[in-house]
């Protein structure tokens, strides 16, 4: 349990950096302001967190570390789900009929979630495989 929270800490760090880049670009472009912020923050939850787990003193609680090759199997797999879900599934409308605050705190909370996991599957996929094979 102390490893899921010690994951769960180091999400909001690395959040901070990856959701800052998409949230200002939301707000300073004009029309595909979504697109653009989708697309920075596709890049950054994929490019920070595994230049991250790249250190070696990059381990949780319990000294042990995540696989970058985990890191990003779990990312497709997440992203995957997001996607079918979103895009093929559910059905986001009532999110327009909210603020502009409460649709950005929405997202935010999505995009710290989407991580979050990603971390939590990648440390339960290298777990499994016995280590940091990479």
């Amino acid at each position: 349990m102390n490893t899921l929270i010690d994951i769960c800490k180091k999400s909001i760090y690395l959040n901070i950096f990856i959701v800052v880049i998409p949230i200002i670009a939301y707000m300073i472009h004009n029309g595909s302001s979504a697109t653009v912020a989708l697309v920075w923050y596709l890049l950054l939850s994929l490019i920070m967190p595994w230049a991250y787990l790249s250190f070696k003193s990059s381990t949780f609680d319990d000294g042990k570390s995540i696989s970058r090759i985990a890191y990003v199997i779990s990312w497709i797999i997440i992203h995957g789900i997001s996607y079918k879900g979103i895009f093929l599934g559910i059905d986001l409308s009532m999110l327009w009929s909210w603020p502009t605050v409460g649709r950005d705190v929405a997202f935010l909370v999505a995009m710290y979630i989407g991580v979050t996991i990603s971390l939590v599957l990648a440390y339960g996929l290298t777990r499994l495989v016995g280590g940091r094979n990479e």
